[in-house]
């Protein structure tokens, strides 16, 4: 099992280096005039959510067992996972776009999450594991409606503690202020977006 396990978590990580991000067909001017008036963070229900430590959150919330594997598996636990991962991600998107200089042409941003995995304090200890965040995001004109171009194919990651002392170093750092996992993967994400948008 764990040969097989850790077979399958070396084929996720060379799958992921393997990916290309799709080009901006915008021009760098015509990048730089955009003005963005909103973002919406979709999450359609095939979209996978692998993140025990915010299940674990949703039951201990509504004084759940926490040994019913089941109980993650309703439609309300994965609308709740759905709705969090979006706003966590809409929190840090909305933070690179801010920073910004507002152009003159009005569009707004569409992001569908395709994948999310946060690899659990157990997982890092056993196999190791590094969090990702993917999505799309279509930049759409406002006016006219017309999709412009689409960021697809970025994934955002950053580096977790890893075996029992990284695990429990990773603890510590997050009980002092740190960004826990999902955050440090969706602000790798939105900075990789906010540089393609910018063509850096």
């Amino acid at each position: 099992m764990f040969r097989l396990s850790l077979a399958a978590l070396l084929l996720a990580v060379g799958l992921t280096a393997c990916v290309t991000v799709t080009p901006n067909t915008l021009s760098p001017q015509e990048a730089a005039d955009l003005k963005v008036t909103s973002l919406e963070v979709v999450v359609p229900p095939e979209a996978r959510i692998d993140w025990t430590s915010a299940e674990d959150d949703y039951l201990r919330d509504r004084k759940l067992s926490q040994t019913d594997p089941a109980l993650v598996a309703t439609p309300d636990a994965r609308s709740h996972l759905r709705n969090l991962a979006a706003s966590r991600l809409k929190a840090k998107l909305d933070r690179v776009i801010a920073q910004r200089p507002a152009g003159t042409r009005p569009v707004r941003l569409v992001a569908t999450l395709v994948h999310v995995d946060i690899p659990s304090a157990a997982r890092r200890v056993i196999i190791g594991g590094v969090p990702t965040v993917t999505a799309n995001i279509d930049v759409i004109d406002a006016q006219s409606g017309a999709r412009l171009t689409t960021y697809r194919g970025g994934v955002g990651s950053r580096m977790a503690g890893q075996g029992v002392y990284g695990v429990v170093g990773d603890a510590l750092v997050q009980s002092m202020g740190a960004d826990d996992l999902f955050d440090r993967a969706a602000s790798d994400y939105a900075e990789g977006f906010g540089d393609w948008l910018a063509h850096r």
